[in-house]
């Protein structure tokens, strides 16, 4: 009896540790005025697929042979968390587009949050800033508050 008890708990558990790769990210990343994780705007753009282990890289082409800017899709177990975009020449982070609500800032904050009214918090329409954060952009729904995109930009 216990050791089939036993062996029900361990498929429980594989079968529950197969999924945990959609549901949550090989540690804490946190996306910040500094950018997401180590990933920083000076990173250069082919450093990229090596600078965040644990994650696949897929690179997309460019939407015409005249463009230079690049987009990586940062994934996790299939699911795309974030979209890291070049700059024009691209060569560097010109933004990172958050994706997943795996994702938060340094208050702990993500897509499907609620971002509270602050002092230092400016909105315009459905784009929100805070004052010592510049470079995080917010895109609200105006009636819940509730955010639908987190945006990192140095342009």
């Amino acid at each position: 009896m216990i050791c089939r008890l036993s062996s029900l708990l361990l498929l429980a558990l594989l079968i529950n540790g197969c999924d945990t790769p959609n549901k949550s990210l090989p540690y804490a990343l946190k996306i910040t005025e500094e950018g997401l994780g180590s990933l920083q705007p000076d990173t250069p753009f082919n450093q990229i697929n090596t600078s965040l282990s644990g994650f696949e890289f897929e690179k997309l082409s460019p939407i015409s042979a005249l463009e230079n800017e690049k987009i990586y899709l940062m994934k996790r177990g299939g699911q795309t968390v974030a979209q890291i975009i070049s700059d024009p020449s691209g060569k560097r982070i010109a933004e990172i587009q958050i994706t997943s609500s795996l994702i938060k800032n340094r208050y702990d904050q993500g897509i499907g949050d609620i971002l509270p009214e602050s002092k230092t918090l400016r909105c315009n329409d459905d784009i929100c800033r805070n004052d010592s954060e510049p470079s995080l952009h917010y895109r609200i729904d105006q009636k819940t508050r509730i955010i639908k995109e987190i945006t990192f930009s140095r342009l």
